[in-house]
């Protein structure tokens, strides 16, 4: 009996810097992301604290509604058009949906270590920065994602949220403010003149200004409004990067034709379209997991609109997929956060609230959960800051 409980215990622990690590990868490396998440589920299991679920579905809503909507996309493998094989291709790059509550049980045992692997997201994130400096500077070689080791759109996506996260560093303390204005200089100053992802640059435009809403009162809001005002027409004009990624939108928005359009904003016009009349066939229950890519081709056939595996737009994805009842529980995460966080200390509620909206508008124009780094993203940052304080081990 002893031995067990060592091993329940030595693997409880490993599983807790495991996640530190998975969280540290999740802005830099796919694979090595997806390794130290796998070994997370793997000491969790090993750990025994599996027996935390039931206490976490009932404390926890977002938890709960994360493992229902996982679920419901299983009972969707049963009646979609899908081959079984497509059907679990397409279950498994929703598979951050289950880290959720592990997170949360194996933070639970270990919550010195939950806010080491908060802080090693962020020092991943600062590793990116940097690393997207020394390619601007030809320090470095920029491979095939330009100004950034990840995809563009990831990029800028996770350089929003780390500008949001220095932001707070910079008004909440003095302490170590030589350290933290710079860094906020370098990531805003890579969003506006470096970094092309114009997901990461609407991202950090929403995140100020829910800043501005949690950090000031009414009497300073309308102050703190109008310098970001200000803000926003200096980058404007200083910045070709901004400007002209504002303008290549507005351009394809104007000339956009239905099927013809090959414009980023033009195509993703198309497959939202096509995604309604999807709905509109099969709106309680949808077409079932892993359909869309097949719905999708029988809808364009004959038609000019391009092919696409999802339509950069989670909301319409997982309603073309799973009708409205998958699309409300998908809701029920955001929701389900949003109140769990107005319990939580002001640092926690304000940070988490972030996580929520960023993830929220990146899902009106890109599939974030579908996504690897977005949806690990979410789903860990969200299961270690909204962690339960009610609950003990």
């Amino acid at each position: 009996m002893m031995n067990m409980d060592k091993f329940k215990k030595f693997n409880s622990m490993a599983g807790s810097y495991v996640l530190i690590a998975a969280c540290f990868f999740i802005p830099l490396s796919t694979s090595l992301m997806g390794l130290f998440a796998a070994l997370v589920v793997l000491f969790w299991l090993g750990s025994g604290n599996f027996k935390d679920i039931g206490a976490l579905f009932k404390s926890s809503p977002i938890s709960a509604a994360s493992i229902l909507l996982f679920l419901v996309f299983i009972a969707g493998l049963f009646y979609s058009p899908a081959s079984l094989e497509e059907g679990i291709d397409a279950l498994k790059k929703y598979r951050e949906l289950i880290y959720f509550p592990i997170v949360m049980s194996s933070a639970l045992h270990h919550r010195k270590n939950a806010a080491m692997a908060i802080n090693a997201f962020f020092l991943g994130c600062i590793v990116s920065l940097l690393a997207s400096y020394g390619m601007f500077l030809d320090l470095i070689p920029s491979e095939r994602y330009g100004h950034g080791i990840t995809y563009h759109i990831t990029h800028s996506f996770f350089m929003a949220i780390l500008a949001f996260w220095l932001f707070h560093k910079v008004f909440s303390s003095k302490a170590k403010l030589w350290l933290w204005f710079p860094l906020l200089l370098l990531t805003v100053s890579n969003i506006i003149f470096i970094a092309p992802g114009r997901t990461g640059m609407i991202a950090f435009l929403l995140l100020m200004l829910l800043f501005c809403c949690q950090k000031f009162a009414w009497k300073q809001l309308m102050f703190a409004f109008v310098f970001f005002a200000l803000a926003i027409t200096v980058f404007v004009y200083s910045s070709k990067n901004f400007s002209g990624r504002l303008q290549e939108a507005f351009h394809e928005i104007q000339t956009y034709e239905h099927g013809s359009s090959r414009t980023s904003l033009g195509m993703r016009f198309d497959w939202w379209q096509g995604s309604v009349a999807l709905i509109q066939q099969k709106p309680f229950w949808g077409h079932g997991t892993g359909s869309f890519t097949q719905e999708h081709d029988r809808l364009i056939k004959g038609s000019n609109t391009k092919a696409t595996d999802n339509p950069h737009n989670e909301y319409l994805f997982i309603a073309v997929q799973l009708g409205v009842l998958g699309l409300l529980l998908f809701l029920g995460l955001f929701a389900g956060g949003w109140y769990t966080s107005l319990q939580l200390d002001k640092q926690r509620r304000w940070l988490v609230q972030g996580v929520i909206l960023s993830m929220a508008a990146g899902c009106l124009m890109n599939s974030f959960l579908f996504d690897s780094h977005q949806g690990h993203y979410f789903a860990f940052l969200s299961g270690l800051l909204l962690l339960p304080t009610s609950l003990k081990t």
